[in-house]
């Protein structure tokens, strides 16, 4: 049976951590080249909101790299005409400093664009965890978010033997999971 797209209102693209030379690492590389890869094919002119403040000791936002780096790809392998489009697309939301803020903070431009419909746009270990925190905070508001996995991570760092890598994500987001677990453990329950 052939897989069905959603129309999507925008696309959302989960911010990653920037390298020593404050360019996006592999993981957000790989974000950036799905995300712009579906806008080009199935969602042209519609914005990309990409999300991520300063982490890491880096002065500059994860997505103010990672839009600078998109410009830049799209003007090398698709012509400046393209890059002028991506430009007019482009919203950074520039705040977050994790997931659970970044479903906060695109919460409000989402529906300051009116959107009703979105696709997020991260890697498959981050997805999940990703797609819960964005659903919790977009659903009670009638916004439909449809998870877009950008493919490739786990098979780049297993044919590289980046073991220890993948063993640190995989660790980092179970973590995280015990964080948003214990936090919703934490709240009062209605009765």
């Amino acid at each position: 049976m052939p897989q069905t797209h959603p129309t999507l209102d925008a696309l959302i693209v989960l911010g990653a951590p920037l390298n020593p030379r404050g360019e996006p690492g592999r993981v957000a590389r790989l974000r950036l080249l799905h995300a712009l890869e579906l806008w080009r094919r199935r969602h042209p002119a519609r914005p990309i909101i990409i999300s991520g403040g300063p982490t890491g000791g880096t002065p500059m936002a994860e997505a103010r790299a990672m839009g600078e780096w998109s410009l830049n790809w799209v003007a090398a392998n698709w012509g400046p005409e393209l890059q002028e489009q991506l430009r007019h697309c482009l919203l950074l939301e520039e705040a977050s400093r994790n997931t659970a803020a970044a479903a906060r903070h695109t919460l409000a431009l989402v529906q300051e664009l009116g959107l009703q419909a979105v696709g997020l746009v991260s890697d498959a270990f981050h997805l999940p965890r990703a797609h819960f925190l964005f659903q919790r905070h977009f659903s009670r508001h009638g916004i439909r978010v449809h998870p877009l996995p950008a493919p490739g991570l786990m098979k780049q760092y297993w044919s590289n033997r980046r073991y220890l890598w993948l063993t640190k994500i995989a660790l980092r987001e179970a973590g995280a999971w015990v964080k948003v677990l214990a936090h919703l453990a934490r709240r009062p329950r209605l009765r």
